[in-house]
């Protein structure tokens, strides 16, 4: 691919500091001189100052935005592309890197720089909250509240998420979610411990929620659980690694356009690793082909192994 002005969005506080940076920087001189005429930096401190950027490169006549950093940079400034057909980039700096590890990412940055810019463009869809988009995935129970957990851990990875997994576990009070599936089917999850929806494989960090999921179908994908069968499920998260979580004793597959969830109370939900605050009906839907990724070529559908 060939683009006239590219903008390279670096987390400084994504990775082991200065000698990750300069081995990207590197690769951007070495890897990216055919496939951008004009290439600049820009370092936000913030999700406000990164969307702020965005919003200056686009309107500078930005014609793609790469993103270094993990899977809460690449959310934030991600959404900001929406239905612009501004292609985005992705090098996996993070603990998780969901979206790079769907589509067969090499997570060495440097490998990853040199992948994209000989890379093809595939279309994403987009998922929203009540509104609010999100690219990877929605989470309404336990695994909402992992989130909180996970927050307040001093380290990030895979270790970390299985800690914060069992801290939350012991304060998380179920409460009953009726679901309705494309206006056509509706059934009560009395006690629900697992609710998530996918737009791409994976969360990250090569946790599964569903290895055949396809971001470009115009549809999600939810897998959700009953706490009645959390033993079961956490007796096989090994599974999770190789199979998702769509294949664990118990789960609850469905695929959807539109997915109305209504219970008790209003509570936080997570959408691609932040808490937002959600009230007592949170309504998913799908939109096909709002953004434009650019992904190594050929683009492989699933996470590498």
């Amino acid at each position: 691919m060939q683009f006239r002005k590219v903008r390279v969005f670096y987390n400084r506080r994504s990775g082991p500091g200065a000698s990750r940076f300069h081995r990207v920087e590197e690769a951007f001189s070495k890897e990216w001189k055919d496939a951008a005429e004009d290439l600049a930096w820009y370092f936000p401190a913030s999700r406000e100052e990164s969307s702020r950027m965005v919003r200056a490169a686009l309107a500078d006549g930005a014609d793609c935005i790469v993103v270094c950093g993990g899977d809460g940079t690449v959310s934030s400034i991600g959404r900001e592309l929406v239905g612009t057909g501004v292609p985005m980039g992705v090098v996996p700096l993070g603990s998780g890197n969901g979206l790079a590890r769907h589509f067969g990412q090499d997570l060495d940055p440097a490998a990853s720089v040199a992948q994209l810019a000989r890379g093809v463009l595939r279309d994403l869809d987009v998922g929203y909250a009540d509104g609010a988009p999100f690219l990877v995935s929605a989470s309404v129970a336990w695994d909402a509240e992992l989130v909180r957990a996970y927050d307040k851990m001093p380290l990030r990875g895979v270790g970390s998420y299985v800690l914060a997994g069992a801290v939350s576990i012991l304060d998380y009070a179920p409460q009953p979610l009726t679901v309705t599936v494309d206006g056509a089917e509706t059934f009560t999850i009395e006690d629900p411990f697992l609710f998530t929806i996918g737009n791409v494989s994976g969360w990250g960090g090569g946790a599964l929620i569903d290895p055949d999921s396809d971001p470009s179908d115009g549809k999600m994908e939810l897998v959700a659980g009953r706490r009645r069968d959390a033993p079961r499920m956490l007796a096989d998260i090994a599974s999770v690694f190789t199979t998702g979580t769509s294949s664990l004793p118990g789960a609850i597959n469905r695929s959807f356009h539109d997915l109305l969830v209504e219970r008790p109370e209003g509570r936080p939900i997570q959408l691609d690793g932040e808490l937002v605050a959600a009230g007592r009906a949170v309504r998913f839907t799908v939109e096909s082909g709002r953004m434009k990724l650019l992904v190594p070529s050929p683009a492989v559908p699933r996470p590498a192994p």
